[in-house]
Parts: C-alpha cells; structure tokens; sequence
C-alpha cells in the first residue's frame, strides 16, 4: 500500500522510490496474497474494494482472479502513485480496473462491494478499528473482509547464519521501531475485526523463506532498507557507508549463495470473514 506522509504520518518510506519498492515488494509477497484471496473465497466476478491500492499489485492480481466479468476499485491517498497503477493496468488492458484518489475514510463510494481487501494497511492507520468499520460498510451483507498484515514478533532466522542479512533487517527493524511503527500488527489482527464489529475472523499465518541465487528476497530486503535508509542514518542507526545501499542487495544474494544458506523472514498473517449487518 502507499499513503501520503502529510495525511498519514505513521507512514514512513520515502515517497521518492515507493513505486519501485511497492512493485517489488508485490512480486515477492503474491503468492502468499494469492493463496489468502483464493481461500477466503474471491472469484471471478466479483466487485472488489481495495484499500491502499499503492501503485497497483495487487489490483493487478485481483483482476487475474475476477476476470473481465468482475470489478476492481482501488483507492489510495497518494495521487503520485495511483499514476503508476494507471499505466500499469492501461499497460495491461485492464478495463474492470480503476482507481480514486482520496482517503478511505471520508470518500464516497458505492455499499455492495462483493468485498473489501487490504494488504499492509492496517499497519500504517492510527486508528485501525475506524477505517477497518469504515470500509466494511462499503461491503454488501455477506460479502468479504480480507486484510493481510505483517507480524515482526517473530525474528529473522538464517542457516548458515548471514550476518549480513540478520544485520540488514535489524537496522529496517529499529527504523521502524523508532518511527512508532505498529510492530505486532498480525497477532492484533483478530481484536481489530471484533472491535470493528465484524464476526471473528479465519486466520493463517506464513513465513516468506527461501535461498539460492533466484529468490525475492534479497531484493525485497535491500528495497526495505531503501525506503527507509534517511531515517536509519538520520537516527544513527548505520551509516550510509555502513549499508551501501546500492549494492546491498547483490551483497545479501551472495553471502546467502555462498554458503548454500537458506533466510525464514517476514512474517504475514492473514484475516477473513463475511460482513453480517447484525455486527455493524
């Protein structure tokens, strides 16, 4: 997702590489958003409310899963991105997508959303409960409630241990930490769908992992780092020679290849449920 700093100061990455982080970012975690869409019952057909729409990964998705027959609104703060998304799904062809400009919880929409979805929103919204009861109000009786959230309790274990790679989270992790960003946002996923009055949701919880000279994860890791790299020298955390930051990328590809070494990082915790009117 994207939302403008001004309007939204929990969110924190520099707005100047977000298109580019947020399509890499898409890349990596679509399987894992897939396979929560799938489960929770998205199909083709379906008018489908995306919150935090960034710069159109998984509108993208979505559209692969609804087909033409299907609808696709995304709404975002930032009108700087929503570009991208629009040369993208143009790119693509991609009539049943289309994106607004605003904040979720004050524009006005269509109510008979067949759902509502969001990945890596929740974390980013002060008040969590209000926009997660907003948004399900655009949702007719019945129809889905589907957030995708990231959990940091959980550290990020390598085998054979890579430095490196364990020392680049951490400076994203402290970043983070110091910005106030809502760290265990997947374990509180379940109390924010009750306290917004929705019935208790089903919920997962996966783990990216992998190795080798082809997986996502270097990249995603060193683009986190990107996005947050004037805060982590700001606040002292390393210094802009400690990161490299345009190498590092490379530099955690091959310490991990080097060793035949195998990363368990981020953390995503998945929650769904069906709106019932009597709980709103």
């Amino acid at each position: 997702m994207s939302e403008n700093n001004e309007s939204n100061p929990t969110y924190v990455f520099e707005l100047s590489e977000e298109a580019k982080r947020l399509e890499n970012q898409g890349q990596f975690l679509a399987p894992l958003t897939r396979r929560l869409f799938e489960d929770a019952g998205i199909t083709a057909g379906m008018k489908v409310l995306e919150v935090g729409c960034g710069a159109g990964d998984v509108a993208l998705l979505l559209a692969e899963m609804v087909g033409p027959g299907g609808t696709i609104v995304g709404v975002d703060r930032n009108p700087a991105i929503l570009q991208t998304a629009w040369k993208r799904v143009r790119a693509a062809g991609l009539a049943q997508v289309s994106f607004v400009s605003g904040d979720i919880l004050t524009i006005a929409l269509a109510d008979d959303f067949d759902a509502v979805v969001g990945r890596l929103i929740l974390v980013h919204t002060q008040d969590k409960v209000a926009l997660l009861r907003r948004v399900s109000a655009h949702v007719r009786e019945g129809g889905l409630v589907v957030f995708q959230e990231p959990d940091h309790t959980n550290p990020v274990a390598t085998l054979p241990r890579a430095r490196l790679f364990e020392q680049a989270w951490n400076w994203w992790l402290e970043a983070t930490r110091r910005a106030g960003l809502e760290r265990q946002m997947g374990l509180k996923l379940f109390g924010v769908f009750v306290d917004a009055g929705l019935p208790a949701p089903e919920m997962r919880l996966e783990r990216v992992m992998g190795g080798g000279p082809n997986w996502g994860g270097y990249d995603h890791l060193a683009s986190l780092v990107r996005g947050l790299l004037p805060l982590i020298v700001q606040s002292g955390i390393a210094t802009a020679e400690e990161v490299e930051i345009d190498t590092l990328a490379q530099r955690l590809r091959d310490e991990v290849v080097s060793q035949r070494g195998v990363v368990m990082g981020l953390s995503l915790a998945s929650a769904w449920t069906h709106r019932i009117s009597s709980h709103l």
